[in-house]
C-alpha cells in the first residue's frame, strides 16, 4: 500500500457508493470547499480518510434537514472540532424525526381503518406528526 492509500484509505468510487451519491456530487462537494479530498494519488484519484467520511455524513444529514450547501458549509466551518459531540445532535435530531414519522404512520392508518370502517374522522387524529407548514 502506497502512502496516499495509508493516510487515506477511501477511494472515491468506494465513498460515493456507500454514500449512495455519485462521484461527481463529491468533486462538486470539493469545489464549493465542503469536503475536499485527505490526499490526492496517483492519476489524480481522490482519497478520504475517517474524519473526512464523518464530514461526509455530516454533508448528507444536513442535506436531508433542508439545508442549502452555503448554509451547510458555514455551519461546518464553525462546528467545533468534537465529531462525536455534533454527531451526538444530529442523533437527537434524527430520534425527533423518527418519532414524528411514528405518529405520522400511525394517524395514516388509523384514517385507513376509520375510512375502511365509514366512520367519522377526527382532524386531531388525522394531522397527528404532521409538520405546519410556514
Amino acid at each position: 500500500m502506497d502512502d496516499v492509500a495509508a493516510k487515506a484509505p477511501h477511494g472515491i468510487a468506494t465513498v460515493a457508493r456507500s454514500a449512495g451519491v455519485s462521484s461527481r456530487t463529491l468533486r462538486h462537494y470539493e469545489a464549493v470547499g465542503l469536503l475536499p479530498p485527505t490526499a490526492i494519488g496517483d492519476g489524480g484519484v481522490r482519497r478520504y480518510d475517517g474524519r473526512a467520511l464523518v464530514r461526509l455524513q455530516r454533508i448528507l444529514l444536513l442535506r436531508e434537514q433542508g439545508l442549502g450547501l452555503p448554509a451547510i458549509r458555514a455551519l461546518l466551518d464553525e462546528a467545533p472540532d468534537d465529531d462525536a459531540a455534533v454527531l451526538a445532535t444530529h442523533v437527537a435530531w434524527l430520534e425527533r424525526e423518527r418519532d414524528r414519522l411514528a405518529r405520522q404512520l400511525a394517524a395514516v392508518r388509523t384514517t385507513v381503518a376509520r375510512l375502511e370502517r365509514g366512520e367519522a374522522l377526527d382532524p386531531a387524529g388525522v394531522f397527528d406528526g404532521f409538520a405546519p407548514l410556514r
